[in-house]
């Protein structure tokens, strides 16, 4: 009976141990404000399968394959950006997922809302991540979402970002990569997407309700600006299902004209 005793003491001081916690973050993210609205049941429900579902066995992995320094057993932090959205009338989950070792570990993943619970539909490789944070900002185009995904928060930082739209198959999601880039700027990062590397990247509704995708390179050498200017911006062509490059409408902005997607 003393034995039965302390071993349950023991199993009990081992506990928290174990239970590692999980920063979960569900942040707005539409351009528009037309955030879709959970109950808080529901939201600890879905943060409760997102915690469930942490790929740790595949980020601990590549954690190890690309750091040959000695690496915890288990990561020091966890957490996880998720964001909802819907469309072709169903709800999707867009959650980031970041564990870090000696280095961070990013995974991107898509779940479908069905009626048995959230389904993963796609799930990106792992990446170290170059910069802390993730953010997602939303816009929907015709019946498509355009989802813009960002490592890095800070203001006037650089961050990595990519740009993608996706379909719904019963098999999972057909996911098209619409990223374009600055065109004197290269990342080489094992990224999601076509890597945007530049600041201020954001995404938002033009005045004739157009999407408009920017990014500058404010560190660029202003000797050079007369040919190549530090900011840019894109405007989707739901014709072509890509972001073609603008020339500003007002004077001075320092946006150059080419219709590339590049």
């Amino acid at each position: 009976m003393k034995i039965g005793i302390l071993l349950g003491f023991l199993l009990l001081g081992a506990w928290p141990c174990q239970a590692q916690h999980i920063e979960i973050r569900n942040q707005p993210s539409h351009v528009d404000g037309n955030e879709i609205t959970l109950s808080h049941m529901a939201e600890r429900r879905i943060e409760r399968f997102l915690g469930h579902m942490f790929p740790m066995r595949q980020m601990r992995r590549y954690a190890r394959e690309v750091d040959d320094r000695p690496a915890p057993s288990r990561p020091t932090e966890r957490s996880i950006a998720y964001t909802v959205i819907s469309q072709e009338g169903m709800r999707f989950i867009v959650a980031g997922y970041t564990a870090r070792w000696n280095e961070p570990v990013n995974v991107l993943a898509i779940y479908r809302m069905e009626p048995a619970g959230p389904n993963q539909v796609w799930r990106s490789r792992p990446w170290q991540a170059s910069y802390s944070g993730i953010e997602f900002r939303v816009a929907m185009e015709g019946a498509r979402n355009i989802v813009l995904f960002k490592e890095g928060g800070a203001e006037d930082g650089f961050v990595l970002a990519g740009i993608f739209s996706f379909l719904n198959e019963p098999s999972g999601l057909l996911i098209r990569d619409l990223t374009p880039s600055l065109p004197w700027l290269r990342a080489e990062a094992r990224f999601p997407f076509h890597p945007l590397y530049a600041q201020r990247v954001q995404l938002e509704s033009g005045e004739d309700h157009s999407l408009i995708l920017t990014a500058s390179d404010e560190a660029y050498n202003v000797s050079m600006t007369s040919y190549v200017q530090p900011r840019r911006a894109w405007r989707y062509n739901r014709t072509h299902e890509r972001f073609e490059c603008v020339r500003s409408e007002h004077p001075g902005t320092g946006i150059l004209s080419d219709r590339s997607k590049r």
